[in-house]
């Protein structure tokens, strides 16, 4: 099966701290491959979080703040950030930063939870995490 999917075709979804294109997943017919293209503004973040399988993030434009379960690492573009399955994770812009990643899963439909387990919404769907739990350490 060969399916052309043109990304100025395809819907930008905006929540209030992300804005996501579904570049491949279960809804445009991929069987085991999920790929979100998405924008964080300075303001923007993604919480602390975990999947159950490995995750490439593709950091295309911008820097960002890798925080880690006891570390925290930044991240220029290009770079590509290799997360570990189960590895609790989440990024937000480095000061007024505004990034530009790819978010690439080995399965069409992804699952995500907190650190206290218990299932997220996905990116696309979250319009309840509104308050920027890194805001604190931003410049």
């Amino acid at each position: 099966m060969v399916k052309i999917l043109r990304s100025d075709e395809l819907p930008f979804i905006e929540v209030p701290r992300i804005s996501t294109r579904v570049l491949a997943g279960s809804d445009t017919g991929a069987k085991q491959t999920t790929i979100w293209e998405q924008w964080i503004e300075p303001s923007g973040f993604i919480p602390m979080h975990y999947h159950d399988t490995e995750e490439v993030l593709v950091i295309l434009d911008g820097s960002v703040v890798l925080e880690l379960s006891d570390t925290k690492i930044e991240v220029t573009a290009p770079a590509s950030i290799l997360v570990g399955e189960k590895e609790l994770h989440g990024l937000h812009p480095l000061a007024e930063s505004r990034v530009h990643l790819l978010g690439i899963f080995p399965t069409s439909n992804p699952c995500i939870w907190d650190r206290d387990g218990k299932v997220r919404p996905l990116p696309t769907d979250d319009v309840v995490s509104v308050n920027n739990p890194y805001l604190s350490d931003h410049s």
